[in-house]
């Protein structure tokens, strides 16, 4: 090409500076963690690792942009600084280049009570949806009754929600206000939060009972789920406990239904241990979801052995093993105080022990359900 033909230097630096541009625009809009329209709720999720790592897991966040602002309820008014610093160096020194936290308002952060545990539920029922229990802010419980009132809009929402601290982590409003929102895809039901145990009964169609799955199957980290739903009357993981209605059933349907989940299945422990085996994680969790559809009831976990060894000791053992279960349960979302642990050693046997397979009968586990 001749001189002539070349393009001035001026259109050349031109063309060099719009490239520039281009790709710093693209590079903000790209789909990564410093994208502007990605930026929020990525530094959400940054400030919500470095408050719960700090101690701070049960403070809400809101993200306008790159500034956080902070509620709830915090033990001692040194915490409020500290918090605060915890959110600001969250990820990075800020700015709009550089991202990061640029402010923080813990205007809405205060001292108060904490509460153990932290339980909070939402309720359907005919015409009336109740939310009760502890949430970590005002503007969290203010969040969940708009929450109720667009996925309800026929039903009365009651509010019976107080606030305290002691939440398990900045995602619990998140999470509650999904379960409020998934709760109007079955047709009665329950959804609770019990410190970090996340726990759905009820009953619904196929998409219904699908969009729970997808949501709280595997919750975030430090969430654990319990689905106790059924498809259409179905529990279909459980064919055994087909043809008992565990929703409005009495407290024989409900023991029938530990009965008859017992039949082929044993609980597993090691020898001479009240240690639960792993093996026996499917019948538990199994329990645990009949145990949660019938939590209306008294339960008692009773344990048993056979006459091998002394009296006193088959009962300490027994009752030891009655308490491991019952503690499992809980664990999964079993209201404690309807659970009960003894241990009846080797006082009521199911078979004789002059056999290997009776004393094999005899160490068991039974259920007794009550009014």
């Amino acid at each position: 090409m001749s001189e002539a033909q070349q393009p001035p230097r001026r259109t050349l630096l031109w063309i060099g500076l719009g490239g520039v541009a281009v790709a710093m625009i693209l590079g903000l809009l790209a789909p990564h963690d410093g994208a502007v329209w990605r930026a929020p709720s990525v530094l959400r999720e940054r400030v919500a690792v470095a408050l719960s790592a700090a101690g701070y897991s049960g403070l809400d966040i809101q993200m306008s942009g790159q500034h956080a602002r902070l509620s709830g309820i915090v033990e001692d008014e040194a915490d409020i600084a500290s918090a605060r610093q915890a959110a600001l160096q969250a990820a990075g020194a800020g700015g709009p280049w550089a991202g990061g936290i640029t402010s923080v308002d813990v205007s809405q952060v205060q001292v108060g009570a904490f509460e153990r545990p932290y339980a909070w539920s939402v309720r359907r029922q005919d015409d009336r949806v109740t939310l009760a229990g502890v949430v970590p802010s005002e503007s969290a419980k203010t969040a969940l009754m708009n929450a109720a009132a667009q996925a309800f809009p026929t039903a009365q929402a009651v509010d019976e929600m107080r606030i305290a601290g002691g939440a398990p982590s900045p995602l619990f409003a998140d999470m509650a206000r999904d379960a409020v929102r998934l709760l109007a895809g079955l047709r009665n039901g329950e959804a609770r939060i019990v410190d970090s145990q996340i726990v759905f009964i009820g009953d619904g169609d196929q998409a219904g009972v699908d969009a729970i799955r997808r949501r709280f199957g595997e919750p975030p980290a430090p969430f654990r789920s319990r689905l106790a739903v059924t498809i259409d009357g179905l529990d279909v993981e459980n064919p055994e406990l087909q043809g008992l209605n565990l929703s409005s059933g009495d407290a024989g349907t409900c023991e029938r239904a530990f009965d008859r989940l017992m039949e082929r299945n044993v609980i597993n422990f090691a020898s001479g241990s009240a240690a639960i085996d792993p093996s026996s994680r499917q019948v538990l969790n199994a329990l645990a979801s009949v145990a949660l559809r019938c939590d209306r009831f008294s339960l008692e976990v009773a344990g048993h052995t056979d006459n091998q060894g002394g009296r006193e000791l088959n009962i300490e053992l027994s009752r030891a093993r009655a308490d491991a279960v019952a503690a499992y349960l809980a664990a999964q979302g079993v209201a404690r105080s309807r659970l009960t642990a003894r241990g009846y050693g080797p006082d009521r046997p199911r078979s004789s022990n002059a056999t290997p397979a009776g004393q094999a009968a005899n160490r068991r586990i039974e259920f007794y359900v009550s009014s």
